[in-house]
């Protein structure tokens, strides 16, 4: 409605006084200056107009105000232009305008307005995001959308925002939300690459977890919680593995079990991993009666379990333990063909956690054989103690010196050459007799000469002597310790085994070994 003059006064510009306010008009109009005022302003008298010319700019141009529209309206319209012309700064202000005059706007305006800041990258506008869906959830007149969340949450994982993240997966969690499992796996990923989002995921996880048991407990509304699955919990303790959180994932291990989720070989894997860290070597042996018996494809699985596996006999110092798993990594290939599976291929196995004497103690379900071909994870870290070659397991040469060694400091000496003799037999048709021969080699260089002596002893009682190279080089090794009435009794073991000897190595030995050493 446009403002109404009941009666016109025509003055020169000046300021004009009232008793009831002060203001100044400027209007102009051709040559002469008019100012037009209502009776409604209240009266005034000659004394209190003070015209003052000087003070006003001959250029001025007639307007008219106009109260036409709502200024509700008008925001709205300002805010969904801006929105278009992704001016976000303009949105947020002509947001906070309307919030503060009207209260919060429509439920349309609200979700374009957060979905627009969503798609951005920027993590200053991503927080405003969050800030402001955190003050929507609180309004009555408000419903969050799954599918408006579901984008907000991703974007703030993939900005490395993991507090953020978490604040929305919680508010989703407490709403009884559901994302799609998909959308949650991505979220999770992008929030463990950190440790400070491991944390805050592992975290919401245990939640979830709670939740689920909590409510599914009493049958109770199953159907509307969100259930963790085998991924969530590997992403999970792959991280806390990766940031040495090990009683994080002692913790996650147990809640596994709580959910009745299945461990699949990476989990098993990672499960393993954790063990380790916490020096749980009774909690790993429980597994190992159900990977032993494995076909050989799933072999090369599981060569971070028998890594760990093996790295804590040593860590006991437990070497006929070891010396056991060596033996027995690939004794069970031949009588497990792939062709002979069991009829409980795939089966669920229970694996008690803790002492098996708790009546009701808890046990995780694993499953050996499910591997997932659509993994996002991949086996990471170094293996010390354990390779895969020609579709076997072998141990490293860091894992024999430390079974030699072991052996050498109990005094086992004979113990171990068996256990060498032994893996030859396994390990026939991949270079078992290379394998003693590099053992030979490794005494002879850390100067055990007398301990390649006895294991050559023990190969010759065998019936399974080695090569001539490995005589010859244990001969040059006592000749070059002086050590000459060892050298003359390796040379006629040499000849007793028919080991023919060159002219050179004649010469060698006639001139470095005394006639009268009988």
């Amino acid at each position: 409605m446009a403002l109404k003059l009941t009666r016109k006064i025509v003055v020169n510009p000046c300021f004009i006084s009232s008793n009831a306010f002060r203001f100044l008009v400027g209007l102009s109009s051709n040559q002469d200056t008019r100012v037009f005022l209502s009776r409604g302003f209240g009266g005034f008298q000659g004394s209190d107009v003070l015209c003052k010319p000087r003070f006003f700019c001959p250029g001025t141009n007639l307007e008219r105000l106009s109260w036409e529209g709502s200024s509700n309206a008008i925001l709205l319209t300002k805010l969904e232009n801006a929105l278009k012309e992704l001016k976000l700064d303009e949105a947020w202000e002509t947001f906070n305008d309307f919030k503060r005059l009207y209260g919060f706007p429509n439920q349309l305006v609200v979700d374009r307005f957060i979905t627009q800041l969503s798609y951005t990258s920027s993590r200053h506008w991503l927080q405003k995001a969050c800030d402001l869906v955190m003050v929507a959830s609180k309004e009555k007149t408000y419903h969050l959308q799954p599918n408006i969340l579901a984008k907000l949450v991703l974007s703030l994982a993939r900005a490395q925002m993991p507090i953020p993240s978490s604040m929305i997966l919680r508010l989703m969690l407490k709403k009884k939300i559901q994302l799609p499992m998909n959308v949650l796996w991505s979220v999770f990923l992008h929030m463990v690459k950190t440790e400070v989002g491991t944390c805050l995921a592992s975290n919401v996880l245990i939640q979830i977890c709670d939740y689920h048991i909590r409510f599914c407990s009493k049958k109770s509304h199953c159907t509307n919680l969100l259930k963790p699955d085998t991924m969530m919990f590997n992403l999970v303790l792959d991280a806390c593995v990766r940031f040495a959180s090990p009683l994080k994932g002692q913790q996650i291990i147990e809640l596994m079990s709580q959910t009745e989720v299945v461990a699949d070989p990476h989990s098993i894997n990672i499960i393993a991993q954790i063990h380790e860290m916490n020096g749980q070597r009774d909690e790993l042996k429980k597994f190992k009666d159900h990977i032993a018996p494995l076909p050989v494809p799933f072999v090369s699985h599981y060569r971070h379990f028998y890594e760990c596996l093996l790295s804590l006999h040593f860590k006991f110092d437990d070497i006929d333990a070891a010396a056991e798993l060596l033996l027995d990594l690939n004794k069970s290939l031949e009588s497990h063909p792939m062709e002979g599976l069991r009829k409980d291929y795939q089966k669920p196995r229970f694996v008690s956690i803790g002492s098996q004497n708790l009546k009701n103690g808890l046990k995780i379900k694993i499953v050996p054989e499910l591997l997932q071909k659509d993994s996002v994870l991949k086996a990471e870290g170094k293996l010390d103690l354990i390779m895969f070659r020609d579709k076997k397991l072998f141990p490293t040469n860091r894992a024999l010196a430390k079974l030699i060694y072991g052996y050498k400091r109990h005094g086992k000496i004979n113990e171990l050459s068996k256990v060498l003799l032994g893996l030859k037999k396994v390990l026939s048709s991949s270079g078992g007799s290379s394998l003693l021969c590099d053992v030979i080699d490794a005494c002879i260089k850390l100067g055990w000469v007398e301990i390649a002596h006895d294991i050559l002893d023990d190969m010759e009682s065998s019936g399974d002597p080695l090569g001539s190279n490995t005589y010859m080089a244990l001969l040059t090794a006592y000749h070059k310790r002086n050590m000459y009435r060892e050298g003359n009794v390796l040379l006629k073991q040499m000849n007793k085994a028919g080991i023919v000897l060159n002219l050179s190595d004649e010469i060698f030995i006639s001139k470095n070994v005394p006639e009268n050493v009988d």
